[in-house]
């Protein structure tokens, strides 16, 4: 696989005092790199989804979301990732309109997940990169992706979330993450953007953290996606 650029990263952790004390730390996680992320996320019990803003009333933002299985071990080793070959937890939540979305479960095609926060530099980033491969059909065919909003904070920039998705013209499926970033946990995130390449099992053939173009972002994907031994 070629090199990736990205940005550097902070050491963040998260409490259970909110995600709201939790941002400022997570702001300079999410300019994250493969080489300098090193971080940990705790897990914990998720909220009831929470209430919008009038302009929103009909869209959730944040929503409880069922794990099933082992967590992933925390992403640190770009070279020696102990999370490939593993069984992805399967994630089982909603989209901002509340339509069912599970992550993890048989498919029929590899999906490409990726975590973003709406407030982080890097992410805003990312986002154009991977619509462009949309709008482009640069994705590799037998792989769909899908977005999970993460790390919701409701006086951060681009709240609400469903809206900044729908301003960058996202064409994918998104899950809403629970206020507590559960499903973030769940798969060893240490930075934002946060990629998770899984077979049509639930495998996990590889993560990434931090900022790609797009071009590196298909880089990526073909590396995780060839054949053993290729």
């Amino acid at each position: 696989m070629g090199s990736v650029t990205s940005t550097p990263t902070s050491r963040w952790t998260r409490s259970l005092t909110g995600i709201a004390a939790a941002a400022t730390l997570l702001l300079a996680a999410c300019a994250g790199s493969d080489d300098a992320a090193d971080s940990s996320v705790d897990g914990a019990e998720q909220p009831a989804a929470e209430s919008v803003d009038a302009d929103t009333v009909a869209l959730v933002q944040t929503a409880p979301v069922a794990i099933t299985g082992e967590p992933l071990p925390p992403y640190s080793d770009p070279q020696n990732d102990p999370a490939v070959g593993m069984s992805s937890p399967v994630l089982a939540g909603v989209s901002f309109d509340g339509s069912p979305v599970v992550i993890g479960e048989p498919t029929e095609n590899a999906t490409l997940v990726v975590f973003l926060a709406h407030w982080c530099p890097a992410c805003n980033a990312e986002v154009p990169e991977l619509v462009e491969l949309a709008d482009t059909d640069a994705v590799p065919a037998g792989v769909d992706v899908v977005g999970v909003s993460t790390a919701v904070t409701e006086d951060r920039d681009n709240f609400p979330p469903s809206e900044w998705f729908d301003d960058q013209g996202w064409p994918f499926t998104v899950m809403a993450d629970s206020a507590d970033a559960v499903a973030l946990d769940a798969v060893g995130a240490t930075a934002f953007p946060f990629l998770v390449v899984l077979d049509t099992d639930g495998t996990v053939l590889a993560r990434k953290a931090g900022q790609s173009t797009g071009a590196e972002t298909l880089e990526f994907l073909d590396a995780a996606l060839a054949p053993a031994g290729a």
